[in-house]
């Protein structure tokens, strides 16, 4: 076989023999010698192109350490939403397989420089388990604060990671050491896989606590205006614009600016189906740790996004632990940590492109609005869309199909329905691909000490929640929509939120986030019409909350608060004490039953009706008491 040839203590009749031996139902590395010291990069490409040839139905790693290298990597382009596009380099491309399994063995795989470690395209019934996924060099700059200056703001951090000082101001390098195989040609031939990445978004990370700093807005510095000044090797003095300069101790966490800082996801999917991923840990990546986009069926089985042992970082991955935009069938995701990460534990919604020019009855013109949806497959020929209105989110056209696409450029194309839309469509209305929504179980997960929400659930399919433990710095839980910005879509319908148990969520002090927030996004926020969700249930929760805000439900079609048992804390100073503990906005049919509330004060907790709510229903709620 071609792999034993670039394996090292391979004799050629051992070879010979392998070129004729029966095919192989699964191929373990170490029976060519693997060595782990080297850069495994092109025995891996290698043995996975082998598999693919010969029909190999499985890839076993003796358990080791295993480096990967950008130099022999091969690339491939991929336009991956809600991440940076381009050329990336990996490892693991599988393409095309069908049955396959990578298993590593309780492997650690650490990878150098702007790598992605698995492309997964074009397959079915794909298993990758027992590995973890680290990086020799993060993608964020952690400094510790060990001094400040209140009056000047500014305060100084050591810095062990690889960075540089320029022109007055402060970038992460990403390593620039060689690979041994690199090592043999010359220095020169490793320059160009490091590159320097000038520091931006920015949070402050508590050490003792190992999440974000409460209150952390308050810290936070705009991207474009951080000042650096290098005081000596490994102390640099950061300035620029400040609420409240970070307390000594204190660890401040920043990253490349925005939209140039997610390059490099640990697990790319695309156009793939039944896929599992178990006993994996992702301790780092510069982007999503996982990120999947028109496929179906997935399964998440421990698949962690953890912070390694010993390793001194605060951060795991810079984005969120795991993202699904148009997958269909069912997601599922239990026993998994997801923490640390610097955005939300997951993500699964649609995208809304939005109408740049309707062309005529039959026919309009679409742009994908984001810049990290540049390039996003919206919809295929054959699937079913329906239309809505920019400002209300309201349907105007619904059961239409797709008969043609014709991508014009990487933010145009024109869609052709199969009956007309006249009178139905406008500049900037929504479009929603309504055939690539999954039902969704997510169990049995501890999402923890994170920036940003727990789960984000747009999906107008049944979604249960249950037995989950969340500590976000935002709202555990997120239900949305919106034709504003990421025109993230799903009105959804048949959400159970039950038996979970929130603590001490919504700490950052940005704004109000109650602990579980619905919250379409509408361009006129004082004038509601309509609802936008339905059927969701928020039952037997314990919540544990040092905060006001508990619950948010904005234009809900049912929504039902019961069964749950809510007690104060003490852990931090409340950030909006007088916010109602539950408030509802524009619902019809609303049951708010026999819930507990314990305050320390022995006040009651608060319930907030809008005069546009109809058919509420309050009973038996202890400790709990509507407003006037």
């Amino acid at each position: 076989m071609l792999l034993a040839v670039v394996c090292v203590n391979t004799s050629t009749a051992q070879v010979k023999k392998s070129q004729t031996a029966a095919p192989k139902t699964s191929f373990n590395l170490k029976d060519v010698g693997i060595d782990t010291t080297k850069d495994v990069t092109p025995l891996v490409v290698d043995a996975i192109q082998r598999c693919k040839k010969e029909k190999i139905k499985k890839l076993v790693f003796p358990k080791g350490t295993y480096h990967f290298y950008p130099t022999y990597a091969p690339d491939r382009y991929c336009a991956i939403t809600n991440n940076d596009n381009g050329l990336k380099r990996s490892p693991f491309n599988l393409i095309g397989f069908n049955g396959f399994e990578v298993d590593g063995g309780g492997s650690d795989f650490i990878f150098h420089g702007k790598m992605l470690p698995f492309i997964i395209e074009n397959s079915s019934n794909l298993t990758i388990k027992n590995l973890s996924i680290d990086w020799q060099v993060a993608f964020t700059l952690e400094g510790k604060v060990v001094a400040n200056n209140p009056e000047k703001k500014t305060f100084d951090i050591e810095v062990t990671t690889p960075y540089k000082v320029q022109y007055g101001h402060l970038f992460l390098s990403l390593e620039r050491e060689e690979s041994p195989y690199e090592k043999k040609y010359g220095f020169r031939f490793a320059m160009p896989e490091g590159y320097d990445l000038q520091t931006g978004q920015n949070i402050l990370w508590n050490p003792e606590t190992m999440a974000p700093y409460y209150n952390t807005v308050k810290y936070e510095m705009e991207q474009n205006s951080i000042a650096a000044e290098e005081l000596k090797k490994g102390l640099v003095r950061v300035s620029g614009p400040i609420k409240q300069v970070p307390p000594v101790g204190s660890v401040f966490v920043t990253k490349g600016a925005w939209l140039q800082n997610r390059s490099g996801p640990a697990f790319r999917l695309f156009k793939s189906k039944n896929l599992l991923f178990s006993n994996i840990n992702v301790y780092h990546a510069g982007a999503m740790g996982l990120i999947a986009e028109r496929c179906e069926n997935i399964t998440l089985d421990a698949f962690n996004v953890v912070l390694k042992k010993g390793s001194g970082r605060m951060v795991t991955t810079t984005a969120d632990a795991t993202h699904f935009c148009n997958v269909r069938g069912q997601v599922i995701i239990r026993n998994c940590i997801f923490e640390n990460m610097l955005d939300d534990a997951t993500n699964i919604h649609g995208t809304y492109v939005r109408v740049n020019k309707v062309l005529d009855d039959y026919r309009v013109a679409v742009e994908t609005y984001h810049p990290h949806q540049n390039d996003y497959i919206f919809g295929e020929v054959g699937d079913s869309v329906r239309i809505v209105e920019n400002k209300s989110l309201k349907p105007t056209a619904e059961g239409l199909v797709i008969k043609n696409v014709e991508r014009i450029n990487e933010k145009i194309s024109i869609l052709t329905f199969n009956k007309s839309v006249k009178g139905q469509v406008g500049l900037y209305y929504g479009i929603e691909n309504t055939s690539w929504y999954p039902t969704a179980l997510i169990e049995n997960n501890i999402v923890r000490n994170n920036r940003a929400r727990g789960f984000l659930l747009s999906v107008p399919r049944k979604v249960i929640v249950r037995n989950n433990y969340i500590s976000s710095q935002m709202a555990g839980i997120y239900v949305s929509g919106d034709l504003a910005l990421w025109n993230e879509s799903g009105p959804t319908d048949s959400l159970y939120i039950e038996n979970n148990t929130f603590e001490n969520c919504s700490y950052g002090g940005n704004r109000v986030h109650a602990i579980v927030t619905i919250e379409p996004d509408y361009v006129d926020k004082n004038d509601y019409s309509g609802t936008y969700s339905r059927n969701i249930f928020i039952r037997n929760n314990t919540i544990k909350t040092f905060d006001a805000p508990i619950l948010l439900a904005t234009s809900v079609d049912g929504v039902v608060f019961e069964g749950n048992k809510i007690e104060q804390t003490n852990a931090y100073e409340p950030i909006y004490a007088s916010y109602p503990n539950i408030k509802v906005v524009n619902c019809n049919r609303v049951d708010i039953n026999n819930n507990e509330y314990k305050s320390l004060s022995g006040k009651d907790g608060t319930i907030s009706i809008d005069n546009k709510s109809m058919n509420v229903n309050l009973k038996n709620n202890r400790s709990l008491t509507k407003q006037n």
